[in-house]
C-alpha cells in the first residue's frame, strides 16, 4: 500500500508533479526543480519530510542500547541536541544514517530515512527480543513516523523566519541543538538542521494522519496543514517557495552530502564477513565512535587492516555532459568505478556527481572520464560542496 503524509490532499492540489518515492507519494515539484533550488540557495524554501521515520526509544537503558545499535557517541550531547550516526548490519554496511535527539528523562528520539523505518523497526526489536531472553531491559521502543509530521525550512532567510515565528535567533544554536518551542499553541520540536547545505532548521510535531494505516488512527490534520500554511504566509516576504523532492535531490548533491540507497546501502550478500559498501568506503569515519563496541565494528576493523576495495570521491564535469547512477568511471583507459549520484547543478550549470572508485583516485584534482550514453566525458575530481562556501551555504561569509 502507498504511503501518504498528513497534507498529501494540499499536495496533489498544488504540487505539479506527485510520484512514489520510497513507498510513499510525494511532491517532485511544485513550479520548476531549478526555481525551488534557486529559492533555497539565495532565499527561503519549506519542504515537507513527513515521509522520514521517527522512533522514541524511552526507558534507563535506552542509552546504552543506542550506543550498541549506531555508530557515534549519542551519550554526548546534552538535552535537547542530537547526533549524526549511523545504524550497521553485522557486516559493517549502512543500514541507515540517522539522527539521535537526546530529549532527556532517559528518551531519546531517533530520525531515519522514509525507506528504512519499516526494517530498522524490526533490528530493533529483534535485538530487544533476544537481550530480553537473557536478562531484564528497561526499553520501549515506539515507532512514531505515521503520528509526526516534519516540516524542513531551508536558506538564507530561514534565520529571519524563525524569529519571525518562534523569536529565537537559531545562528545561537549549534547544529543539531533543538529548542521546544510553540506556534499559535501548537508545541513542536525545532532542531537547526537540514539536507541541503544552507542554514535552516526543522520542526516536528504529532498529528492526525488521515492517510495513517490503521483506519482507527486515522482523522483530519488540523495541526499540519495549519503549520504549513502558516509558514508560507509568514514567509512571503523572503520569497518562501514550497520545494519538492527534485529539489531537495539536487540540493543534497550540490552540498556533497551522501544519500540512503546510493551511496550508502547494504546488500545481502552470501558468504562474507564485510559487505559491499562501509562507511570506511563512503567517507562517513567522523560518524564512528571506536572506543565503544557497536554492531558492524569488527567487520569495519576487518576492512581496515585488508584495504578498503573502493572510495568515495565526488567530482564535476569538464565536458558537457550529466552523469547518472550506474554510469562508469574511467582512468588511465581503465574503468575504476562507477557513479552512484549524479545531476546538472542548478547553481553552477554544469553535471555534478558522486561516484565509488578504485581508492588511488578517490582523491580531488584529478583528471577521469564519465561514461556518458556511450561516451566518455571528461571530468575532475574536487572536494565538496561544489558551490563556493563563502558565496553559498550554512556558513557563507555575510
Amino acid at each position: 500500500m502507498v504511503k501518504r503524509v498528513h497534507i498529501f490532499d494540499w499536495h496533489r492540489e498544488n504540487a505539479r508533479k506527485v510520484e512514489e518515492f520510497a513507498g510513499w507519494e510525494m511532491p517532485i515539484w511544485y513550479s520548476s526543480i531549478k526555481e525551488e533550488h534557486m529559492a533555497v540557495r539565495n532565499g527561503v524554501g519549506i519542504f515537507d519530510v513527513s515521509h522520514m521515520g521517527e522512533f522514541i526509544f524511552r526507558g534507563k537503558d535506552a542509552l546504552e542500547f543506542l550506543q550498541y545499535v549506531t555508530t557515534n557517541d549519542v551519550s554526548k550531547p546534552p538535552a535537547i541536541s542530537g547526533t549524526y550516526t549511523l545504524v550497521l548490519n553485522e557486516r559493517g554496511a549502512v543500514k541507515d544514517e540517522t539522527l539521535v535527539f537526546n530529549m532527556g528523562d532517559d528518551t531519546y528520539m531517533m530520525v531515519c530515512d522514509s525507506d528504512a523505518f519499516e526494517k530498522l523497526e524490526a533490528w530493533f526489536k529483534a535485538i530487544k527480543g533476544g537481550i530480553e531472553r537473557f536478562g531484564e531491559l528497561d526499553l520501549e521502543i515506539e515507532n512514531k513516523t505515521y503520528d509526526m509530521a516534519m516540516f524542513s525550512i531551508q536558506g538564507p532567510k530561514a534565520r529571519d523566519l524563525a524569529k519571525d515565528l518562534f523569536g529565537i535567533d537559531i545562528n545561537e544554536l549549534w547544529w543539531f541543538q533543538a529548542k521546544e518551542v510553540e506556534l499559535d499553541g501548537i508545541k513542536m520540536l525545532l532542531s537547526r538542521s537540514g539536507y541541503t547545505g544552507e542554514n535552516g532548521f526543522e520542526v516536528y510535531f504529532e498529528d492526525v494522519n488521515p492517510h495513517h494505516p490503521d483506519p482507527a488512527k486515522r482523522g483530519k490534520p488540523e495541526k499540519a496543514l495549519h503549520v504549513w500554511k502558516t509558514i508560507l504566509e509568514a514567509g512571503e516576504e523572503y520569497g518562501i517557495k514550497p520545494a519538492g523532492l527534485g529539489a531537495r535531490d539536487t540540493l543534497r548533491l550540490e552540498a556533497g552530502y551522501t544519500l540512503y540507497g546510493n551511496e550508502t546501502k547494504e546488500l545481502q550478500l552470501l558468504s562474507t564477513d564485510v559487505d559491499e559498501v562501509t562507511p570506511l568506503q563512503a567517507n562517513l569515519d567522523f560518524a564512528l565512535f571506536w572506543d565503544k563496541e557497536f554492531i558492524g565494528k569488527e567487520a569495519l576493523l576487518k576492512q581496515r587492516g585488508r584495504g578498503l576495495p573502493s572510495r568515495m570521491v565526488h567530482f564535476r564535469m569538464v565536458d558537457r555532459g550529466i552523469p547518472r547512477a550506474g554510469y562508469r568511471v574511467y582512468a588511465e583507459g581503465r574503468e575504476i568505478g562507477e557513479v552512484t549520484s549524479g545531476t546538472m547543478s542548478p547553481l553552477l550549470g554544469i553535471g555534478i556527481g558522486i561516484a565509488f572508485v578504485k581508492p588511488e583516485y578517490a582523491k580531488p584534482g584529478l583528471e577521469i572520464e564519465i561514461e556518458v550514453r556511450g561516451q566518455r566525458k571528461k571530468a575532475l575530481t574536487v572536494a565538496p560542496p561544489f558551490y563556493d562556501p563563502k558565496k553559498y551555504g550554512a556558513f557563507r561569509e555575510e
